[in-house]
């Protein structure tokens, strides 16, 4: 069964923070074969809206997650691979609070990074 989740963002803005995440995703998140496998979900959390989008990497120190939404911060693992101006997810996070939402970064238990989006249901 497939369902709509209406949020209150703008479109342009919306389509940037998961284009961003989406690319993070993949850069830095392939599996030990190589491939990146990336898991998007989306779940209606009373009057909000929560979308996971999950890659099976390595995931990122504990200690560092703070710190990615930071400008022009980079993991150790980012750094080897740096190919950007290290605003990316700092971006996100200021673009998703204009739109009333938050982004929150935690590692998953079975590995790999989870980006939680935010918004506010329409």
């Amino acid at each position: 069964a497939s369902a709509i989740a209406e949020v209150l963002a703008d479109a342009v803005e919306l389509r940037r923070v998961f284009t961003n995440l989406l690319e993070k995703a993949i850069r830095y998140g392939k599996s030990p074969s190589g491939l990146a496998e990336v898991d998007v979900r989306c779940q209606q959390e009373g009057q909000r809206y929560r979308i996971e989008v999950r890659d099976h990497g390595n995931g990122v120190p504990a200690q560092e997650l703070p710190k990615l939404t930071e400008p022009f911060y980079r993991s150790d693992e980012a750094r080897t691979s740096a190919t950007g101006a290290g605003l990316g997810l700092a971006i996100v996070n200021k673009t998703l609070a204009r739109m009333g939402g938050h982004l929150v970064l935690s590692n998953h238990p079975m590995g790999g990074l989870v980006a939680d989006v935010f918004l506010p249901g329409a």
